[in-house]
């Protein structure tokens, strides 16, 4: 007896009296009882501009740059490193610790933990995300697809995350989409009181239909619902929203660079009757001459001769003392809508006395944190379970994960650390709290503790005790 499916929130859709319009029409729209199809107002129209979006943003298009400048654009941008870097940076911040898988269970399942946690680790999860946020930060919008074997023939049905649409080794791998080969084709566009409004069920990958179910998307910088369509139905890239920073840093590095370049000029007075008046063409070339001449031997080891009664040399300088801050407060307002500190975005250490960037890291490490709860997490959750169904065949709800602390310790700080670790887990086990057991599984589960590879269940044997005087006492304690 087959199973039923369970339903899908999607489709609902499909009992819409009108088809809605996508951006980009792959399949014929077809109006219902004998209607004329008109276009949506959504419309985002031929690319780059289009329909009512044009007119209603053309202010914003030629004005202030706030429309979608296509993903050909968005490319070019990450040749340059002023893009490339803010968006490099978060990325790598993101999936530098990673995550630690748990149980809220009483149980012991260390080992279940661990076989899960090779699996991702093949899987190459960490990388993949690290990639899709860098697609999130150059487009906008980042796809990771769920490759399941045999699925070529049902990439446009829904994939539900149970034995039922995934059984022990079906997966094949998650492979990260840019968004330029993405297009969505059905959304729902005329009732705002569901969930599924303006988020599209299926899109169409390169041709291919594909359910958005078999889709971990991240967007981290939603756009509002009029005008998703033109921007694809992503967000805005942090290229894009840094681009008008950038542009005004580009122009004062090159203003400063040509000022300093520049910023001495030799003027020289001298009688240009002859030459002003058109008379003599050897009057032209006499001045030429003493032209060549001055540039030819000017150096600060030269002499020039100058006529006592007719010309006088003198050198117009511009001040060039506060162009260092000029350009230092263009740099800091180019990382102002990245959140990244200076420190973390260029390697520029604050100046002045006791001037310090450790507030500044913490700071970002919690930004960080939210970025990854946020846009990570529900992904992240989707992904686990698909995991341990091609692993078991069954989910684990018991079985969740942490993200890792960005901040590290080292040195004197592990040390104060771990020390400190050590004298609670001491008071523990003295208070009758903890028992032995517990106390060598917790070094163990602390990768920080030097202990992480102890054998819990390899009891040490009870040390010798020596009485005073023992000639052999010596011998012992080095054996």
């Amino acid at each position: 007896m087959p199973v039923p499916k369970e339903p899908d929130p999607f489709r609902h859709e499909l009992r819409l009296p009108k088809t809605p319009f996508p951006v980009k029409r792959h399949t014929e729209v077809i109006a219902q009882d004998g209607a004329t199809a008109e276009m949506a107002m959504d419309d985002g129209g031929p690319y780059p501009y289009g329909g009512y979006l044009n007119t209603q943003t053309v202010a914003g298009q030629l004005g202030f740059g706030l429309y979608f400048p296509g993903y050909p654009y968005l490319a070019e941008l990450a040749q340059r490193t002023e893009y490339r870097q803010p968006v490099e940076t978060l990325a790598k911040e993101c999936t530098r610790r990673w995550i630690k898988l748990k149980s809220t269970s009483q149980d012991d399942k260390k080992a279940k933990l661990e076989e899960l946690q090779d699996e991702c680790d093949r899987l190459g999860l960490q990388q993949l995300f690290r990639k899709v946020t860098e697609h999130d930060g150059y487009y906008g919008l980042g796809m990771i697809y769920v490759k399941l074997k045999g699925d070529v023939g049902h990439r446009n049905e829904p994939l539900l995350i149970d034995e039922r649409s995934i059984g022990k080794g079906d997966l094949e791998g998650f492979n990260t989409v840019e968004p330029m080969w993405i297009t969505p084709l059905v959304w729902n566009s005329i009732d705002p009181t569901v969930p599924t409004f303006y988020n599209p069920e299926k899109w169409m990958v390169l041709g291919m239909e594909v359910h958005h179910t078999r889709l971990l998307k991240i967007i981290s910088r939603e756009v509002p619902d009029i005008i998703k369509p033109a921007y694809n139905f992503g967000g805005i890239s942090l290229t894009q929203l840094i681009d008008p920073y950038v542009q005004r840093w580009l122009r004062t590095v090159g203003s400063v660079n040509q000022l300093i370049n520049n910023f001495s000029i030799i003027t020289l007075a001298t009688d240009m009757g002859a030459v002003l008046s058109g008379g003599d063409p050897s009057a032209y070339q006499g001045l030429l001459d003493r032209m060549q001449l001055f540039t030819k031997h000017r150096d600060n080891q030269g002499v020039f001769l100058l006529d006592k009664t007719a010309e006088e040399l003198s050198n117009i300088q511009v001040s060039i003392g506060e162009l260092a801050e000029l350009q230092q407060q263009a740099l800091e307002h180019m990382a102002y809508p990245t959140h990244e500190p200076l420190v973390v975005m260029t390697g520029t250490e604050p100046s002045g006395l006791n001037a310090s960037s450790e507030g500044q890291i913490q700071i970002w490490h919690n930004w960080c944190h939210a970025y990854q709860e946020q846009n990570y997490r529900p992904a992240l959750f989707r992904a686990l379970r698909i995991v341990q169904l091609h692993l078991w065949g069954k989910i684990d709800e018991e079985i969740t994960f942490d993200f890792e602390p960005l901040a590290e310790v080292t040195g004197k700080g592990m040390w104060e650390v771990q020390n400190t670790k050590t004298q609670n887990m001491v008071a523990l086990h003295a208070e009758g709290i903890v028992d032995e057991m517990e106390c060598r599984e917790f070094l163990a589960g602390d990768r920080d503790s030097g202990w992480n590879n102890l054998d819990v269940n390899k009891k040490p044997d009870a040390p010798d005790l020596l009485e005073e005087g023992d000639v052999n006492t010596e011998l012992r304690i080095r054996a």
